[in-house]
């Protein structure tokens, strides 16, 4: 699991952002559980199956198909990113973001956790690209765990800016 996690971190280090924009229509889209922005730092949690055919699709030059899990099986490989846009650059121009990752179980108990994790601690990209966070929770769950609804939430942190949000997403294990 630590070589797969090394190796989507590797990936997504080279990972080329897409265009896009915090809104819709023109206007700054409202704020959802799972996407939110804060004084023009936005972020956008998604979990997906095949974490690394999702980064092969992200660093694509075409717009990336985007799709999150909603009801998985078990001993599928998932993985929890954050997509962001607007961190607040230092007098280098580096972004300093980090996020915190929480899995829950159907329960509400704590099943995985990850804090201060690198969202992104490079150059800043150009606004408004929309960016995929270094930081990835990659994740599988058994045919031992119990059917039902996962919650996945990350808290955002600008540290820059001194900005915090937190973001939520779920997802169905059906065996």
């Amino acid at each position: 699991m630590k070589l797969v996690c090394a190796a989507l971190l590797f990936v997504l280090t080279a990972a080329s952002p897409a265009f896009a924009q915090w809104q819709s229509g023109g206007k700054p889209a409202p704020d959802t559980p799972d996407r939110k922005s804060v004084k023009g730092f936005g972020g956008h949690l998604i979990v997906v199956e095949d974490p690394q055919g999702f980064i092969k699709e992200w660093l694509k030059p075409e717009l990336p198909q985007i799709h999150p899990a909603a009801v998985v099986k078990g001993d599928k490989l998932l993985g929890a990113f954050v997509l962001f846009a607007g961190c607040k650059p230092d007098a280098e121009r580096v972004c300093n973001a980090e996020v915190d990752y929480a899995l829950y179980k159907p329960d509400g108990s704590l099943l995985e956790e990850r804090k201060a994790l690198p969202l992104w601690k490079k150059e800043a990209p150009p606004s408004p690209n929309v960016q995929l966070s270094s930081a990835i929770l990659v994740f599988r769950l058994s045919k031992a765990h119990p059917e039902g609804e996962y919650k996945v939430k990350a808290v955002v942190h600008d540290l820059n800016a001194d900005v915090s949000f937190e973001l939520e997403t779920k997802f169905s294990l059906k065996q």
